[in-house]
């Protein structure tokens, strides 16, 4: 599952490009997680500056698919995670907090992000199901609705007090199901909420298909699994690690190793249906392009039973990714893969680099205050040994964004200013990003992207 929603979405080449590699893997299913990114054709104030996949985009990347043995099943979120809808005035009444929340991580949000879970909302999802759904040959559908973060703050509060938040979750869960039988699919969906309400999970009806994600080595999969398999789910649910490489510049290799395995692992022993593996985009989709491929392959590996081989990735990636170039990219990749984990995550999923590219001076010498300065230089040390030259200039992307956080760590953790030479550099990687954006995405989304990167005093 690609997260095409958070500002990158692929060129049709390199799609198919992405689709030829999935196919060696003996991947069998590529979802491409949408909030607004579809062409709907009323909707153009939604999607018109993020280049979104178009009808015909979508009927030709599903041929393509169909011929390597892939299939693309259509994924919309339909509850929360629609900021990209209910920040326009005509989408606004369909909001469950019109006029914005305080989310419990994020602080205040100035627009809604959840559907009121009503009729009406309830007829709007039903006209984008109407549109996206001919454009597919699958008959599954990726309905979402996971992290509902406003559910009963707004419009349904009165009844959230009275009932509770899950039995009305499970209501509107209820009508999408009805919506994707109306349209001849079965539903799958995040199993985050529900989870959260074991004694629920049995009341689901049968023909849907429950998505268990978690991200880090310790993600509760074998307690969840459990209790889906339990209320009658064994072999129709999904688990769905993560590829570990947004909120990072490097990917977060060891993580990304550690909930691979244990998600396959709880799968297999539960009776699971399939491991979706979910590349998600976060606070920008900051992260290149290659920061992707390890995760790729050792996913396939762990759902067919195969054991990762760590030795093995560097020329695996070589294998897959570059046939045609010198060898020298797998190894490349994989070290960068290995940088976060030097240093503490400030909080998951993310790397320490990465929050300290973005942070505030007074926020990273908070943060500093608990690392020690050699442990900064071993980081430094470590990506200096990573050569770039000569490989895909994205890794060179990778190298250069985490040498620029690293090199504002220490200077902040010996109490220096920003000397102008900081200001030339950064100027000079933003240039860089931009460049080697478009070579493979789409340009619907720089711009925002860019803008995240400016938003910090540097």
């Amino acid at each position: 599952m690609l997260d095409i929603s958070r500002n990158r979405v692929p060129t049709m080449d390199w799609l198919k490009t992405l689709i030829d590699a999935l196919a060696l893997l003996r991947y069998n299913e590529l979802q491409l997680y949408t909030e607004h990114t579809f062409a709907y054709a009323k909707h153009a104030a939604v999607w018109e500056h993020a280049s979104p996949m178009t009808a015909a985009e979508i009927r030709e990347i599903d041929a393509y698919c169909q011929k390597r043995g892939i299939e693309l099943v259509p994924n919309q979120n339909s509850f929360a995670h629609l900021e990209r809808w209910l920040r326009h005035d005509a989408y606004k009444h369909l909001a469950e907090c019109p006029d914005g929340f305080e989310h419990p991580i994020a602080g205040w949000r100035t627009c809604g992000g959840t559907l009121a879970p009503t009729e009406e909302s309830t007829a709007f999802i039903d006209t984008l199901y109407e549109e996206l759904l001919p454009n597919f040959t699958a008959k599954q559908l990726h309905i979402g609705c996971d992290e509902p973060w406003e559910l009963g703050q707004g419009r349904s509060q009165k009844r959230v007090g009275r009932e509770g938040k899950h039995l009305l979750y499970m209501e509107f869960l209820n009508r999408l199901f009805a919506l994707a039988e109306k349209h001849e699919h079965q539903a799958q969906f995040w199993a985050d909420i529900i989870l959260e309400r074991p004694d629920l999970v049995p009341q689901l009806p049968k023909n849907v298909t429950p998505v268990i994600w978690g991200y880090e080595a310790d993600s509760p999969y074998a307690e969840q699994c459990q209790i889906v398999a339990d209320a009658g789910f064994k072999g129709n649910f999904y688990v769905a690690p993560g590829a570990g490489n947004w909120n990072s510049f490097g990917g977060r290799l060891d993580v990304a190793r550690d909930n691979i395995t244990l998600a396959a692992r709880e799968g297999h022993r539960h009776g699971a249906s399939g491991l979706l593996l979910t590349a998600w985009g976060d606070n920008g989709h900051h992260q290149p392009w290659p920061t992707l491929f390890p995760a790729l392959i050792m996913s396939a590996q762990a759902a067919w039973g195969c054991p990762i081989d760590d030795a093995a990735l560097p020329e695996q990636i070589d294998a897959l990714f570059y046939p045609d170039a010198a060898p020298g990219h797998g190894a490349a990749i994989c070290a960068l893969g290995k940088i976060d984990a030097l240093l503490p995550q400030p909080a998951p999923p993310s790397s320490f680099l990465h929050t300290a590219f973005f942070a505030t001076e007074e926020k990273l010498n908070d943060l500093l205050q608990s690392i020690a300065r050699h442990s900064l230089q071993a980081v430094e040390n470590a990506l200096d040994q990573i050569d770039p030259t000569g490989l895909d200039p994205e890794i060179g992307l990778s190298v250069k964004l985490n040498q620029y956080a690293i090199a504002r760590c220490l200077r902040i953790k010996q109490g220096d200013a920003p000397a102008a030479q900081e200001s030339d550099v950064y100027e000079s990687l933003l240039q860089e990003f931009e460049t080697l954006w478009t070579a493979r995405s789409r340009i619907g989304g720089l711009a925002e992207s860019l803008e995240l990167m400016r938003a910090v005093e540097h």
